[in-house]
């Protein structure tokens, strides 16, 4: 088993299947799981034509499973579907670097029948949802991509109108998720991948280093990005960053320069970012918004940012401030409103199930 960095995996698999030929591998993914109470819910592996794994699933747990259920659909000379299962119980879960066990459903699928636009939106860390029939006419034929703005690229024959929708709403629900579609034609697999936020600090000082250890905790990336931009009025650190991020950047301004933090936040707006938040007084924020309209900037952009930024849990010290930070980029990336959980009614996470949605 290739063994690949656990924060990008998703995306250097997409990008690997994008520079090569993708005829004759199989993708292989969890599509139904009881138990592996941290599981991330967004691992994806492939075997080639020569039958090697690439990437790793439920910790180092999975191969063999995946190559014997893989082996009769490289030979097989129809696309089809195929599945396994993995159980990982007692001593082994501890060996598996697992901390609890259970047993998952996998789904084996040729990577030929899934449309490019998968890999090239994994590929720039993009939110993006995977349709595939399951049951009924046209099983384990083409599937369908739903991307972060709704657009869909190839398509499930026949139609499934209400699998999109449910894609759409598990897109912008901030993780990845499974449901399975009864539709009254079939049933239809909804997979969706949303990478973790990547954190790009514009500042300097003790906060950084607290965000850092925060993010790492969350399994998130940063980059810390100079206090200045380029004598030409140009910022290729910060664009270079934004560029690293993809899809899931959060921008964290710490700066109270107004020569760095309203470029800063300009080029947050300009990258339509689901996160970006500003350090400061409500005084300074007062000052940066003044700078930012006389930039041209309207009232529904300036309205984006969050400031002052992080949730009020009443910290002080830069580890207890970088915690409000990281809890209000996720409560963002998931699209909750980050209050207490007694007062919500119904499931609590969004795992996936067994159980069919109804159409």
């Amino acid at each position: 088993m290739v063994e690949l960095p656990v924060t990008d995996t998703l995306a250097e698999i997409a990008r690997r299947l994008l520079d090569g030929d993708r005829t004759g591998t199989i993708t292989a993914r969890v599509v139904d799981i009881q138990g592996f109470s941290t599981w991330a819910g967004d691992e994806l592996v492939v075997v080639d034509r020569d039958g090697v794994l690439h990437g790793s699933l439920l910790g180092s747990t999975g191969a063999a499973e995946v190559l014997a259920a893989a082996r009769p659909l490289l030979e097989a000379t129809d696309p089809r579907l195929a599945t396994a299962v993995v159980e990982v119980h007692g001593a082994a879960v501890m060996e598996a670097g697992l901390s609890c066990g259970g047993r998952a459903e996998l789904l084996l699928q040729p990577t030929e029948t899934i449309p490019p636009a998968l890999w090239e939106l994994l590929a720039r860390r993009m939110p993006a949802a995977l349709l595939t029939r399951l049951e009924g006419p046209g099983r384990g034929a083409t599937s369908q991509v739903v991307g972060p703005d709704g657009r869909c690229s190839g398509a499930l024959d026949p139609p499934a109108p209400a699998a999109v929708e449910e894609a759409g709403r598990l897109l912008s629900a901030g993780h990845s998720a499974t449901r399975r579609i009864s539709d009254g034609v079939g049933e239809v697999l909804v997979e969706v991948w949303v990478p973790a936020p990547r954190l790009v600090v514009v500042g300097s000082g003790e906060l950084v280093g607290a965000l850092r250890a925060q993010g790492a905790l969350l399994g998130w990336d940063l980059q810390e990005v100079g206090d200045r931009p380029g004598a030409d009025g140009s910022w290729p650190t910060l664009d270079q960053a934004l560029a690293w991020a993809g899809g899931s950047a959060a921008l964290v301004v710490l700066s109270h320069d107004p020569h760095v933090d309203v470029p800063a936040l300009s080029a947050g707006l300009d990258a339509d970012l689901r996160y970006l938040g500003a350090m400061g007084s409500r005084r300074t924020q007062s000052r940066r918004l003044e700078r930012l309209v006389g930039d041209g900037r309207g009232a529904d952009e300036v309205a984006r940012i969050h400031r002052p930024i992080g949730l009020d849990l009443g910290g002080r010290s830069a580890a207890e401030v970088s915690l409000a930070i990281c809890a209000e980029v996720l409560a963002v990336h998931c699209g909750r409103d980050a209050r207490p959980l007694g007062e919500h009614s119904g499931p609590i996470n969004d795992r996936p199930t067994a159980d069919a949605v109804p159409a």
